[in-house]
Parts: structure tokens; C-alpha cells; sequence
């Protein structure tokens, strides 16, 4: 994982990665299905979240940050929320998954212009994801 500065105190200078963690089509639909609650934070759509997770990217990048990028799944959620004793997860619940001592799959953010786009979608990110980021859409 690739870490940039994010601070110094004169004795150790500190790093930061955000996680940018999204939820590939399918997965979100039935995220949105099972507890609708959810929405706020995942997005009404599946078009809806892809643009709150590259604009997510694209702030963090902006401020200096390096950004990682980890897909979610239902199985895996309810896991983490069967483990937490939770059976109906709130917005904090949502913010926490995944577990990082569980080693989830790590891909570094931003994709290359023509290399697929991290949403899954099959697509260059450049025709994709890409114009979420740079406000060309709304």
C-alpha cells in the first residue's frame, strides 16, 4: 500500500491512505434491498454511489491524500455485522466495514484514463467513472 505524508511532529512524520470502499452493482442492489435505511450513505442508485465514492476519490487526492479502493459484498457485511452482534446496521456500521485486520483486496485510485474502470462496470474509466470525478456530470 502506498503511503504519502499527511503530518510531522518533529520526531515521526505521519501517513494517511483513505479507503474508498464501494459496492459493485449487484452487491448494491441487494445492500439497498435488504436494509433501505441505507441509502443516505450508499446512495439512492448504483449510479448514485459510483459518483459518491470517485467524488470521494477525487477530494482526497485533492488534498493530498493517497486513496485505496476495496469492493464490498453482502456476505462479507453480514459477517462483520454478525460478528459485531449487530442485526440491523446503522450509517456507523455501514462506515466501518470492512474490518482492515482481515486483510480485504487493496487497489490503488486513480486507474490509469484507459485501464477499466474500478466499478466493475467493463468500461474504460476515462468513458465511466472518470467524468463523475471531474464534474462533468451530474
Amino acid at each position: 500500500m502506498n503511503w504519502s505524508p499527511a503530518g510531522a511532529d518533529g520526531e515521526y512524520q505521519y501517513s494517511a491512505t483513505i479507503l474508498a470502499v464501494f459496492w459493485p452493482e449487484a452487491e448494491h442492489a441487494k445492500l439497498i434491498a435488504r436494509w433501505p435505511h441505507l441509502i443516505d450513505q450508499a446512495g439512492t442508485s448504483w449510479e448514485d454511489h459510483r459518483k459518491k465514492v470517485e467524488r470521494l476519490c477525487v477530494f482526497a487526492v485533492d488534498e493530498g491524500h493517497t486513496v485505496s479502493q476495496t469492493p464490498a459484498d453482502m456476505a462479507g457485511f453480514e459477517e462483520f455485522l454478525k460478528d459485531k452482534r449487530v442485526e440491523k446496521p446503522s450509517p456507523d456500521d455501514l462506515r466501518s466495514y470492512p474490518d482492515l485486520r482481515t486483510d480485504p483486496p487493496l487497489v490503488t485510485w486513480p486507474p490509469m484514463r484507459t485501464a477499466p474502470c474500478w466499478c466493475g462496470s467493463g468500461r474504460k474509466y476515462k468513458q465511466c467513472c472518470r467524468p463523475y470525478g471531474l464534474g462533468t456530470t451530474d
